[in-house]
């Protein structure tokens, strides 16, 4: 497995901006924006309603995150057996631990949101830093060393499974894919496999190179802390994110989705992430 020693590169630290006009430009071109001066979470909603305008389909509250939720949640997501490949499903309730890079809603398909709105409402004391890494360029970086060729080929163009254990999803498609509206949608988390069958056991070390570079590109790349009041505006499609240790149980950010006339598909209603199941669409 060949990786680079460039791959924090790919991590961003987003430009702070004041409107939501520019926030969708620089969204829309970079990934990812900070705003500040937003007095609660009703106000960081509308911030994503003006930011999205006539594009939006559906924005709402999807998480509160605090050190207690994770605990309760993580406590029934433990209670879930594992699955017949042996994967055990698991949230990160220890919040003293990096989380993995992820996309919002990654258990849901292609009803993920492809915009994603993280207020601080309170930052950890200590620690608790965001990141944000970018799929594509981290792709990019990967394809400049030929010995990363086959695994970026893979990403490309070779079917996987991307859903969690025991919650199946409809279908199979690359790591990286472009949706029906055209964008790139580059996607990782824990439970990455293989599509069951012959070809598993030669396709393992590709999603597991994958995976690597995600990690390393998190745990070398640059970190920035959201103050109270700001929020992070990001292309849930492009960008993975997550946060780093922290010990303070006061600390609470809001997860809010939002789904544009982009979107590959788009929820009925509020999303269950303690058990993903097949959700209803909007019509």
């Amino acid at each position: 497995m060949q990786l680079s020693p460039d791959l924090a590169a790919a991590c961003l630290v987003p430009r702070r901006v004041s409107t939501p006009e520019e926030a969708k430009a620089v969204v829309d071109a970079e990934g990812a924006a900070i705003v500040g001066g937003i007095a609660d979470e009703e106000a960081a909603i509308a911030f994503g309603r003006a930011m999205l305008g006539s594009d939006l389909r559906r924005i709402g509250r999807q998480i509160e995150v605090t050190k207690k939720r994770a605990v309760e949640e993580g406590a029934k997501v433990d209670e879930q057996p594992v699955d017949a490949r042996g994967r055990k499903r698991r949230l990160s309730s220890d919040v003293s631990l990096p989380m993995p890079p992820h996309n919002d809603g990654f258990a849901f398909g292609d009803a993920a949101p492809d915009r994603l709105f993280l207020f601080s409402e309170r930052p950890a004391a200590e620690g608790g830093e965001s990141f944000l890494i970018d799929g594509l360029k981290l792709l990019d970086i990967l394809a400049q060393d030929p010995e990363n060729a086959e695994m970026v080929a893979f990403c490309r163009s070779v079917d996987i499974d991307h859903s969690e254990p025991n919650f199946p999803q409809d279908g199979y498609s690359p790591i990286v894919r472009t949706t029906p509206a055209g964008r790139p949608q580059v996607r990782h988390h824990p439970y990455l496999a293989p599509v069951m069958g012959p070809g598993e056991a030669t396709e393992w070390p590709f999603v597991e190179h994958w995976k690597a570079a995600v990690t390393q590109a998190r745990d070398t790349g640059a970190r920035f802390l959201l103050k109270a009041g700001e929020m992070a505006c990001v292309d849930n499609y492009r960008v993975f994110h997550g946060r780093h240790g922290y010990a303070d149980p006061a600390r609470v950010l809001y997860s809010i989705w939002g789904w544009s006339g982009a979107a590959v598909a788009v929820p009925a209603g509020e999303l269950d992430i303690v058990n993903p199941k097949p959700v209803q669409l909007a019509g």
